[in-house]
């Protein structure tokens, strides 16, 4: 007899958490959503203007001061142009955002980060590349935009226009 008691108990409290699992996870996405959302709507203008400068004024970086203080590891030869690595490093104090271009692409704004104080500046991201060109990086840190460039060549473009 006591046995079956347990055994209720034990299934009692396991429907329970099998219950609060399902609905945990039937509103994870719905939860997901207004993130998501937010996230494509944050900086449309940069990302669909066509021209590098269109870009640059979209993110406010049109008079950006170039330093040495980011450093951007990216091939000097990408044979497969589709996926090019690049890595960014700010040295710059209060770093806020970084913004990656390919300064030839049909879209040349091809990522943006926003950065909490909590984070190393340091971001790793794979791009496309339409043709060979530079890689710019712009941070905004400290309220004030800089840049640096790498120029990477591709053997066969990635992007189609």
């Amino acid at each position: 007899m006591r046995f079956e008691v347990v055994t209720r108990r034990a299934d009692g409290t396991r429907r329970r958490l099998l219950r609060l699992l399902g609905a945990a996870g039937l509103l994870a996405p719905v939860l997901a959503l207004p993130g998501r959302a937010w996230a494509l709507e944050r900086n449309r203008a940069g990302f669909d203007a066509k021209v590098l400068e269109e870009s640059l004024a979209a993110i406010g970086a049109t008079t950006a001061e170039e330093t040495a203080d980011i450093l951007v590891k990216a091939p000097d030869i990408a044979e497969n142009s589709a996926i090019v690595h690049v890595e960014v490093q700010s040295r710059l104090p209060g770093t806020e955002r970084i913004y990656v271009l390919a300064e030839k692409n049909p879209q040349p704004l091809v990522a943006e980060f926003e950065l909490t104080p909590a984070v190393d500046p340091f971001i790793a991201v794979r791009i496309k590349m339409n043709e060979s060109a530079h890689v710019r990086v712009v941070v905004r840190a400290g309220g004030r935009m800089f840049f640096t460039r790498k120029e990477v060549k591709v053997t066969l473009g990635g992007c189609i226009g």
